[in-house]
């Protein structure tokens, strides 16, 4: 075995042993501090947790005590009493833990149609959410029709596969919440930021649930020890850890001037990232090789192969103005690539403010060189980390570019009537042969109608949209097969949008339909390529009692 082959197995190994080192040293520092009123992990993180809060409200029938349930499965509540930073603060501190010994568990039965394997199942779903002190269960207990209506053994099968058996009945386990000093996450993760998001934004690894049902971890240790240590680390997948795969991120935050009570800088928070996928190549060994496709040795060999990528980066934030009504936080971040090839990425200036938890924004000035993409581990991620129809994973398919303009999030939770939020990136400048017309552009947006309102809506419980386009200005195959430019509303690679709505059938029971478009290019057996639906849809009752 040649030394980059060698090279290329104990990535995944190292990555794994880092970011278990890094956990337990943070559950030691965790243990050994002082509370002195608890932090939080971050402001920007903060912003959109509550951004995807709204945004999951409801679609299982209803939000249960402390946790929202999303279509990217289960994340924490916004958090009504503290404003989290990315300095490690927390907006209100010294509040006395009033966290019941026992809270009466919850029962949630969900009746619906779910895509298994590109295929309409039926599932049935009794889901049991309790606390006991700090720590959280979410258990589900499932059983399968196929479609052919045959009862399957999915989840039940103890006998070949009994690690699945028994990690599928759990949703996720949890102690404390994200804000407190000591957080920590098993199971499905949802909206998952480290920093202010140039890195890892809004991950999740219940993208597919519940036909993927991924366990990862969240640990972190916010704003102990006299220099206000705060540390986040994430596992998206402890199966795919197993085989050699899965994205590992870690990051370490200091307030180093915390003791010394200086105006402004004793909020100085300075921090650093690291974040690697061990295998980019990991969705191939789930693909069913047909030896009559042109691509069938390819496919082989990437099954075989293993093949990491890696960001690091670092932040600096101080935060300018701490009251109820209003907070203010300067801040820059950088990140770049780990590997030999030329890419970069600098958010300097930006600011992130909240008024009254009612609004909330982030804007930031950036600049991109070479082959980068900010916010590259998202929420699609793991859909994009390696493309079939190319055979590329997704840092292949950076352009290499020097760019510089604008991104800027917003959201807003209108007196309970209204729920809104989105972003925007522009970015313009040249590619590697000086081609002046270059640009990044993309979108997300969001609105619903608020838990204010649905009050007063007989029988309707939940109605919200939502859009995104992430390749805005880039080329693709259209449904002729003719090259096309992407335009801020064109059906495309990266454009996804879709609704939920529920309507209460009786009280405690809920009809919800949650519909997304997409689209993907497929190539057919000659290699041509043709945009084709990717939509994902959803129908179920759930009922809480």
């Amino acid at each position: 075995m040649n030394d980059d082959a060698s090279n290329r197995k104990r990535r995944p190994i190292r990555a794994t042993a880092v970011c278990v080192c890094i956990s337990i040293s943070a559950v030691l520092c965790a243990a050994w501090a002082q509370d002195d009123g608890g932090g939080a992990a971050d402001f920007g993180a903060s912003a959109q947790s509550e951004e995807a809060s709204n945004e999951a409200a409801a679609q299982d029938g209803g939000a249960s005590s402390g946790e929202e349930i999303s279509d990217g499965g289960v994340q924490p509540a916004a958090n009504e009493e503290s404003v989290e930073r990315a300095d490690g603060k927390s907006g209100k501190g010294g509040a006395v833990d009033n966290t019941p010994l026992f809270t009466a568990p919850k029962f949630e039965l969900g009746l619906g149609m779910v895509t298994v394997d590109g295929k309409r199942w039926s599932r049935a779903d009794l889901g049991v959410e309790f606390a006991i002190w700090k720590f959280g269960f979410f258990l589900d207990f499932e059983l399968f029709l196929d479609d052919k209506w045959r009862l399957s053994d999915k989840s039940w099968d103890f006998k070949n596969n009994p690690a699945e058996a028994v990690l599928r009945k759990i949703r996720y386990v949890r102690y404390g919440q994200e804000n407190e000093p000591l957080f920590v996450k098993f199971g499905g993760l949802d909206n998952v930021t480290l920093g202010y998001g140039m890195i890892v934004d809004g991950f999740t690894n219940m993208l597919r649930f519940p036909d993927e049902k991924l366990l990862g971890l969240q640990l972190y240790v916010n704003d102990v020890t006299p220099i206000g240590l705060t540390v986040q680390t994430l596992i998206s997948d402890f199966a795919e850890a197993g085989d050699g795969g899965g994205l590992y991120a870690a990051r370490l935050a200091v307030r180093p001037l915390k003791t010394s009570e200086l105006f402004l800088l004793d909020g100085l928070s300075v921090g650093g990232m690291y974040a690697v996928d061990a295998n980019v190549q990991a969705p191939a060994r789930t693909w069913s090789v047909d030896s009559l496709s042109p691509n069938a040795r390819a496919e082989d060999s990437l099954r075989k192969d293993t093949r990491s990528f890696a960001l690091y980066g670092f932040d600096l934030t101080l935060p300018v103005v701490a009251t109820d009504i209003l907070e203010v936080d300067i801040y820059s971040q950088s990140a770049f690539r780990a590997d030999d090839v030329s890419g970069w990425s600098i958010g300097a200036p930006g600011a992130a403010v909240r008024l009254w938890k009612m609004l909330y924004g982030q804007i930031e000035y950036r600049y991109v060189e070479g082959r980068f993409m900010p916010e590259y581990f998202d929420a699609y991620y793991l859909e994009e980390r390696y493309s079939r129809n190319s055979l590329r994973s997704k840092d292949e398919s950076l352009s290499d570019v020097s760019l510089n303009g604008v991104f800027g999030r917003v959201g807003a939770d209108i007196f309970g009537a209204v729920n809104l939020g989105g972003a925007y990136q522009h970015m313009f400048g040249k590619n590697k042969d000086d081609d002046k017309s270059m640009t990044s552009r993309y979108y997300e947006a969001r609105a619903g109608v608020g838990k204010t309102v649905l009050a007063f809506i007989p029988k309707l419980n939940l109605a919200e949209a939502y859009v995104r386009n992430a390749d805005i200005g880039s080329s693709y195959h259209d449904k002729n097969g003719d090259i096309k430019t992407s335009e801020f509303f064109d059906p495309s690679p990266g454009m996804y949008l879709g609704y939920r709505a529920g309507v209460e059938i009786v009280a405690g029971l809920t009809i919800i339909w949650d519909y997304r478009y997409g689209w993907k290019e497929e190539a057919d057996k000659t290699g041509a390529k043709k945009l084709v639906s990717d939509d994902h849809w959803r129908l179920h009752a759930a009922v809480r009692f």
